[in-house]
């Protein structure tokens, strides 16, 4: 090959032996992490209130998928042991998956 000055050649880059060209991979397609619910969320509750020995009391409701009945246990925990301060806990089961984002435009 010559280039357009016919006194200087095209530079010979060396190719390892019996390797041909490749054609290029194709660009990766564009995903996301995408979260979905799996279950139904869960609501329970965590006395947290220290005690006369300076202990936290560590009392733990019952799990329900209603926050309302938290809310009764609480006030029936508060009533008998006069303790004051709670942990509302809720737990939702999901899944993680990776999702296609389109191609790029």
């Amino acid at each position: 090959m010559r280039t357009s000055d016919d006194s200087e050649t095209a530079p010979d880059l060396p190719r390892p032996e019996g390797t041909t060209m490749a054609t290029p991979a194709p660009a990766p397609v564009p995903t996301s992490m995408e979260v979905q619910i799996t279950g139904i969320r869960k609501h329970s509750v965590e006395c947290v209130s220290e005690q006369d020995d300076g202990a936290m009391c560590g009392a733990r409701s019952s799990c329900w998928d209603n926050p309302m009945q938290a809310n009764a246990w609480i006030r029936a925990h508060a009533g008998e042991k006069g303790h004051t301060k709670f942990v509302k806990l809720m737990e939702e089961s999901v899944n993680a998956f990776s999702k296609s984002a389109g191609r790029p435009k």
